[in-house]
């Protein structure tokens, strides 16, 4: 049965920069992982930032987020970021998509050590990277309450993987299985310019596609002009990140950029914010303005 799929919200906020690198200061990466590090803390802020305009929440599957969503009674919208990648799994020989990953804890264990020499290629090369990755999906999305689901993002590490192999095929069947599964589907991507370019040939149209878009240029690949070409002449709904290029401006400043040129939506991650709440509401109320 197809699912329903909602409106896509125009203004998230991301809990990824809790376990993934970002582009800020080490110092205020630890900060806000210390600030989150309770559950408690972390459900506080969530049910928060939900309460004052944040339309969803694009989490990852860990164990972190779980027990702060468990200390809730009520269920947030959520997006969920999968498959998770560990910053320690070596996406060029994928331990985490190449094998069954059945321990939640970490996609790798000596038990399954030698499936793994059998076959040293790149995923592009070894095998259909789709068939790998759609069932860590939907395991994943099954630890979170299916009345939250909103939708499925793709991470920027897989998305890009594909890309660079032009594997139309995985971004065609993906967007099939999480629609009928999950709701939205959408991709996050290091090389936004290069990704909405090949969409038009490859044939296929997410729900959303999010990357960097900033007044700095920041992290807008190949480059600002190229990104900025590609936004006005694409019609899928982008979610602007990194949106504050790294700490080099206000998390208002970059906002204001992003919406000017054009982006559906923007996201917010945690590390962009210092009050959560009162911070999130002020881009409500600029919104509306």
């Amino acid at each position: 049965m197809k699912r329903f799929l909602p409106e896509m919200p125009k203004l998230l906020l991301g809990v990824s920069s809790l376990g993934q690198p970002v582009r800020t200061t080490r110092d205020r990466h630890l900060e806000v992982a210390s600030r989150f590090k309770e559950p408690e803390s972390l459900a506080v802020a969530l049910v928060k930032a939900v309460g004052v305009g944040a339309e969803a929440l694009i989490v990852p599957p860990t164990n972190d987020v779980r027990l702060a969503l468990a200390e809730l009674s009520k269920d947030l919208p959520l997006i969920v970021r999968t498959p998770h990648t560990p910053v320690g799994d070596d996406l060029r020989w994928e331990p985490a998509l190449a094998l069954e990953s059945l321990d939640e804890a970490s996609s790798w264990s000596a038990s399954r050590a030698g499936a793994a020499v059998n076959s040293l290629l790149p995923l592009s090369l070894a095998a259909d990277l789709a068939s790998r990755v759609l069932p860590r999906m939907e395991r994943e999305c099954a630890t979170f309450n299916t009345k939250s689901w909103r939708g499925v993002m793709v991470p920027a590490a897989v998305t890009d993987l594909a890309l660079a192999a032009n594997q139309a095929r995985f971004f065609d069947r993906v967007i099939k299985f999480g629609r009928a599964k999950f709701g939205l589907v959408g991709f996050e991507t290091r090389n936004l310019g290069h990704f909405l370019s090949r969409l038009a040939p490859w044939g296929v149209m997410p729900d959303f596609v999010m990357g960097p878009v900033n007044p700095r240029g920041v992290g807008m690949m190949p480059n600002a002009d190229r990104v900025l070409a590609e936004i006005n002449s694409n019609p899928v709904k982008l979610i602007a990140c990194e949106v504050r290029g790294g700490g080099l401006v206000t998390l208002e400043e970059g906002v204001r950029y992003a919406r000017q040129k054009g982006v559906w939506g923007v996201c917010a991650e945690l590390v962009d914010l210092d009050d959560v709440p009162k911070e999130l509401k002020a881009l409500v109320q600029t919104q509306a303005a």
